[in-house]
């Protein structure tokens, strides 16, 4: 598809100086005598792929925040061990002041961030930033989250999920449009790149023709119930097993 011409070409430049991921605090000689190490041969640079549907245990452990976008998973979801905190209209460079909707404590999104002591955080944000075009501020910002949750929890599972292509964004009409996300979605995915957190490509499977199936939106960019159920399925089939990846060399 056109739209994500551009970031093809960033990942594939980008995947050929990105390094395999120790993850060890040095090499450990075993019982023969060679040094191991713990090696993450995840690749980064590819999109969470593909897998068998995860257990539903899986959502006791699980956060999901974002923009009204991730709403859709409070409205109409079906994990109810699932925490699901959005804001709607939410600016990521106002995270530290705007109250979690559907909540009577006041609580901000950035104070849940803080506060989760959740091993799987999934973080949808940049719809409502994305008219300006101008990211720096926004990435800065995503940059601190990210950082933050790694220091509370070093071994937190982090999933960017990129911006899927709406049907339309009002003031925003095309080419804008399209080209605005595919700086938001490059950028997003150097930046999971950058700090070896996994990114989710919603449009890879819930597309046609270059943007968000129209029986998954009622307004052309907010899930409906189908869509809700379609991004749950999504989700479910996309979750990384580290220890599928996470092997130990020993030379």
């Amino acid at each position: 598809m056109r739209k994500w011409i551009g970031i093809s070409i960033a990942s594939l430049l980008l995947s050929a100086c990105t390094p395999q991921r120790s993850i060890s605090t040095g090499p450990t000689p075993d019982a023969s005598g060679y040094a191991c190490r713990m090696v993450d041969t995840y690749d980064y640079n590819a999109p969470a792929p593909y897998g068998e549907h995860i257990d539903e245990s899986y959502y006791a452990t699980t956060l999901f925040a974002g923009d009204s976008r991730m709403g859709s998973l409070k409205l109409y979801g079906s994990h109810p061990e699932a925490d699901v905190e959005y804001v709607t209209s939410l600016n990521l460079l106002l995270i530290d002041t705007m109250p979690v909707d559907e909540r009577e404590d006041g609580i901000t999104l950035m104070q849940v961030l803080q506060e989760t002591t959740k091993d799987n955080i999934y973080l949808l944000f940049g719809i409502n930033e994305i008219r300006n075009g101008n990211f720096d501020a926004f990435f800065a910002k995503f940059q601190e989250i990210i950082t933050m949750l790694r220091g509370n929890n070093p071994h937190v599972n982090i999933y960017v999920i990129l911006a899927y292509h709406p049907d339309k964004i009002t003031k925003l009409p095309e080419p804008q449009l399209s080209e605005h996300l595919n700086m938001l979605n490059t950028g997003l995915i150097q930046l999971a790149i950058e700090n070896g957190t996994y990114y989710l490509d919603l449009d890879n499977g819930m597309d046609e023709n270059g943007t968000i199936k129209d029986e998954f939106v009622w307004d052309g960019l907010h899930f409906n119930p189908t869509g809700a159920k379609a991004f749950e399925d999504y989700i479910a089939t996309h979750v990384v097993r580290r220890e599928q990846y996470v092997q130990e060399i020993c030379e």
